[in-house]
């Protein structure tokens, strides 16, 4: 693509590079046009002798064409997105379906990396979704762009797996297992109850059954065994105290249970005591006390996921300290900026 001022005598075929005025500030011709020779005549009336252009080589694709190529690649097959190209260089990638989005970052980054005028910005990872929700926007800077570069994005794209997909959101059938003593049972389950059965009830779940039972391995691991038979999807576990080691009350729980423990300890603030294990397939969550908040914490970031089905690892997990550090929930013991040295 050629690009730059030319007399207004030579400026009959080019795209017009920036918005022009008249002396009263009004608008005369808009960015993007392709100029006529009533056009280039029109700016004469006006006192212009020369204007910016930019001109495409054969070799070249237009800014539509290219962002449309380029959205299509970074759709490609898949799951849950559709594109939709508006015009003016630009290809919007949206969410067909309500779930977590899944963003392929290192090869999003090499897509990048293939040519300045090529633009893919997308939410982040990992973000809860609605149907229709913008997800990544493709922009083309230029006018256009070499078609062998977007050949290149579709290269790439077409040998990787797919760059973005929405995951669905699965309902399914939770259990919340609430354990202490019995002097503590309704003050434990009022505090539980609800906010669980709220997030559940906002992602499409449910919360099936609530078990109240002694804080003992024993005891919660017969809990826990009782749910897969009863056909539980999830299975939270909430108790008087938090879960501090490998060997407290609840990982005892869940191995009593023949389960195994994924991890202990999340990189994530309100939430660093979270558990996640595996009976099977069946996850079983050791909730930190920051659940009984509406404030964002760990339990928001997690659950979604595990809804739409995936199997989190530890390495999912320790992944998260990355941007980990949320809001602080003010009726904890120790607020952050307390009792510092």
């Amino acid at each position: 693509m050629k690009f730059g001022r030319v007399p207004l005598s030579g400026a009959v075929g080019g795209i017009l590079a920036h918005k022009l005025v008249d002396a009263a500030g009004s608008k005369i011709l808009g960015k993007g046009r392709l100029l006529s020779a009533a056009d280039v005549a029109l700016l004469h009336s006006h006192g212009y002798d020369s204007v910016v252009v930019a001109r495409l080589d054969s070799t070249d694709l237009g800014e539509n064409e290219a962002a449309q190529r380029v959205g299509a690649a970074v759709a490609g097959a898949g799951p849950g997105v559709r594109v939709v190209a508006p015009g003016v260089g630009r290809a919007n990638v949206l969410a067909t379906t309500r779930g977590v989005l899944r963003v392929n970052v290192p090869v999003l980054e090499r897509l990048n990396n293939i040519d300045m005028g090529i633009t893919i910005a997308t939410r982040y990872r990992h973000t809860l979704v609605n149907a229709g929700d913008l997800v990544a926007l493709v922009k083309i800077v230029p006018f256009g762009i070499a078609a062998a570069r977007v050949l290149d994005v579709e290269t790439m794209a077409q040998q990787m797996p797919p760059v973005l997909a929405v995951d669905a959101l699965r309902p399914a059938q939770a259990a919340l297992i609430v354990s202490g003593p019995e002097s503590a049972r309704a003050e434990l389950l009022a505090a539980f109850t609800g906010p669980v059965q709220q997030r559940l009830t906002a992602l499409g779940s449910t919360l099936a059954e609530v078990l109240y039972t002694a804080h003992t391995p024993a005891a919660i691991a017969a809990a826990i065994t009782a749910q897969q038979p009863a056909g539980r999807d999830l299975v939270l576990v909430a108790g008087i105290s938090a879960i501090i080691d490998q060997e407290d009350v609840v990982p005892q729980a869940l191995r009593l249970a023949g389960g195994t423990l994924t991890h202990l300890g999340v990189p994530v603030d309100p939430g660093s005591l979270l558990m996640l294990g595996y009976v099977e397939h069946l996850p079983v969550i050791g909730t930190p006390g920051c659940i009984k908040s509406p404030k964002t914490s760990v339990i928001d970031w997690i659950l979604p996921r595990l809804l739409t089905g995936e199997r989190l690892t530890r390495a999912d997990l320790v992944a998260l300290g990355h941007g980990g550090l949320l809001d602080d929930i003010a009726d904890r013991p120790l607020p952050r900026g307390e009792n510092d040295d």
